[in-house]
């Protein structure tokens, strides 16, 4: 399985905007820990951060599905090439989702 989909150049832009804002967050929470901060908040900003590169991740997933099926369309990649890659990535995400549902304790369906 080859990909060579990349991030078009302007949604790179809002793509860092958002993994700096992540990357922030993290900083926070490490600022929350030696300050001994509740579990709670901390964990609260920890989710944070989960949603913030969840969402970064699908719209890296949107922006692959896109080039695939045009690719598809063009007649440059197999119909078959192109739903096992969108199958792969689909289900990494979806495994990340269900890892964080099962870490913050919430019933996995």
């Amino acid at each position: 399985m080859s990909d060579t989909s990349t991030v078009a150049t302007a949604g790179q832009d809002a793509l860092r905007r958002r993994l700096k804002r992540a990357a922030g967050q993290v900083l926070g929470v490490e600022r929350m820990l030696a300050e001994e901060r509740p579990c709670g908040d901390v964990l609260i900003q920890l989710a944070a951060v989960q949603g913030a590169l969840r969402a970064v991740a699908q719209q890296i997933l949107s922006c692959h599905l896109r080039s695939t099926f045009s690719s598809v369309a063009a007649g440059e990649v197999a119909a078959a090439d192109a739903a096992e890659q969108a199958a792969y990535f689909a289900g990494l995400l979806s495994e990340a989702t269900r890892a964080q549902r099962v870490a913050a304790g919430r019933a996995v369906t």
